[in-house]
């Protein structure tokens, strides 16, 4: 055989040996994601529209919006593994869930449940979002120990989390909670009571109850002093209080 035709079949043969392995890389299939469905309820079983969705893993926040007007949500993940989803709203406790999406199927749907908050004992009739910031305007003039934010304020701040107005109030101090938002402290790490249109919620932290969008006007008191008398602590603590009045009619 030819000398030339000799090194060109080795050439070949070479040349070939080559092809699989570059195929086998290029046709190995990327990480598949999952699209996860599911639905917000509360306690009898009613959809719960408008609930914040958040959805994490290892820390990093990957998609956050809200439930459709019947209660439902559609989260496109990246990829499978452990995804961690807060679900938000105003009036309920805030609910934390874990999923492994390996272990689920396209077809599987979630389902949260939320728990309403305690409703006051007196009923309260609001009129108007207006009249209901009366109190708000009044003290305000009057007040001159708490710290008084409107809603211009607000949208003019552009903050996501309500927990960063607290940023530039003397006394408040912040730090990253393991549940949702941050944790706020006012004078000597003391944890506030936090009160929604009137209504005390104890023991939890105010980026778990609402959310900037929701607020029409907060009150900051970093201490007992100047409290007004319907927004004391009955439990006996002089932590100070956040009052929150919402634009939720």
């Amino acid at each position: 055989m030819h000398p030339y035709r000799v090194l060109s079949i080795l050439g070949f043969l070479a040349a070939a040996r080559t092809i699989p392995v570059q195929s086998q890389a290029a046709l190995t299939p990327a990480p598949q994601g999952q699209e996860l469905l599911g639905i917000v309820v509360d306690e009898k079983r009613a959809p719960v529209a408008s609930v914040e969705m958040t959805f994490s893993r290892e820390g990093q926040t990957l998609a956050l919006f809200r439930t459709s007007e019947t209660g439902t949500f559609r989260f496109d993940s990246p990829r499978q593994g452990m995804v961690q989803i807060v679900a938000r709203r105003l009036g309920y406790k805030p609910l934390t869930t874990t999923v492994d999406l390996d272990r689920r199927s396209q077809t599987d749907v979630v389902r949260i449940v939320l728990e309403a908050l305690p409703s006051p004992v007196e009923a309260v009739v609001v009129r108007s979002a207006g009249r209901r910031l009366d109190q708000f305007y009044e003290h305000r003039k009057e007040n001159a120990f708490g710290r008084f934010i409107d809603r211009a304020e607000i949208e003019k701040s552009g903050v996501r989390l309500a927990s960063d107005l607290f940023r530039t109030i003397p006394g408040a101090s912040l730090r990253a909670s393991r549940r949702y938002g941050n944790i706020i402290r006012l004078r000597g790490g003391c944890q506030p009571i936090v009160w929604i249109d009137k209504v005390p919620i104890r023991d939890i932290e105010l980026d778990e109850v609402t959310t900037p969008e929701e607020i029409a006007g907060l009150e900051i008191y970093s201490s007992s002093a100047g409290v007004p008398p319907q927004f004391m602590d009955r439990g006996g603590r002089s932590c100070g209080a956040i009052v929150v009045w919402t634009r939720i009619n």
